[in-house]
């Protein structure tokens, strides 16, 4: 009979039970075997229930007292046992396949950690399809891990922290990852697995759909989020900040010219994204106004006053 390697998965979740249950749903219908599998859930002192939701799947739940995502895996992988880990987010859904298919590539020589692409849902409400437009343009500029075009596989820097499959001997290097990074904790893992010599990899057929954040309040939010954290791993290395990055975090007096912004973001909905309707028109200004406004308020406030504490954040 053929042996899998026990795998634990890792999900730092708060307040997401309605979303978490379709992850953990789609979880146990992964074509794996059960008694190789372990789903951890480092839960931030949730005040729904997150907890009670988890345990009833079976999942390990462990208490994430900073409640943010670098300290989760942490946490989560802490109390791990697999031969390989795997990270995830709360409103994640996999692909049966997803990982028997990771599987195969780390029998490449040196590969330490394997991602792939990140599809949307189809049932997805219209704000999150312009999020994931927008999305779709930074992938465009290559300024992020989170990509749909994958052929094949190859070797790439960095891997999306929400489909990302590592083997423990890589992970043994680097974790605990400092609990310094508000977001972007995946980059600046990513980059030094990558400095051990291991090998990352981006295959097309392991694939996930990730939901975008569904109203304008908790995109703003997580865009700052964002900016934050990429620049907190750009102090640390440069390299780890693309252009675009710099760009949009300078960005805020852009508004001062807001009729010929809104101009160049209607030419491009228009004659390159072949936007045809006023509804997804309309949503995909506001998200591309959040998204501005967003990460260059994040990028201003962790260039001025730096974050120092990240707990409950």
């Amino acid at each position: 009979m053929l042996k899998f390697p026990f795998i634990s998965i890792v999900i730092p979740v708060k307040n997401d039970a309605e979303i978490l249950k379709k992850c953990l749903n789609s979880l146990i219908e992964l074509d794996y075997p059960k008694d190789s599998l372990e789903i951890i859930v480092a839960d931030g002192n949730s005040s729904d229930n997150t907890r009670k939701l988890a345990e009833s799947f079976g999942a390990k739940v462990v208490l994430n007292e900073k409640e943010v995502v670098v300290s989760g895996r942490n946490v989560g992988f802490k109390v791990s046992r697999g031969d390989f880990i795997a990270f995830t987010d709360a409103d994640c859904i996999f692909d049966k396949r997803w990982l028997k298919n990771a599987l195969k590539y780390f029998k490449i020589s040196g590969v330490g950690g394997v991602g792939g692409p990140t599809f949307l849902p189809k049932e997805s409400t219209n704000f999150e399809k312009a999020v994931d437009l927008i999305f779709s343009l930074t992938e465009s500029f290559s300024a992020t891990a989170h990509r749909k075009k994958v052929l094949s596989f190859k070797e790439v820097n960095d891997i999306p922290g929400c489909n990302a499959i590592y083997k423990r001997e890589a992970l043994e290097k680097v974790m605990p990852v400092e609990e310094i990074f508000l977001t972007a904790e995946d980059v600046w893992m990513n980059y030094c697995i990558k400095r051990y010599g291991f090998k990352l990899i981006m295959a097309e057929d392991v694939y996930i759909w990730h939901h975008r954040r569904s109203s304008p309040k908790r995109f703003l939010h997580q865009i700052y989020r964002f900016s934050v954290g990429r620049l907190q791993v750009g102090k640390r290395n440069f390299n780890l900040l693309h252009p675009l990055h710099i760009i949009l975090g300078l960005g805020l007096p852009i508004f001062l010219f807001i009729f010929f912004y809104f101009l160049i973001l209607f030419f491009i909905s228009i004659f390159f994204l072949k936007i045809r309707s006023i509804s997804s028109l309309l949503n995909f200004l506001l998200a591309s106004t959040l998204f501005l406004f967003g990460w260059s308020a994040g990028f201003w406030r962790e260039l001025l006053l730096p974050l120092r504490d990240i707990k409950g954040k």
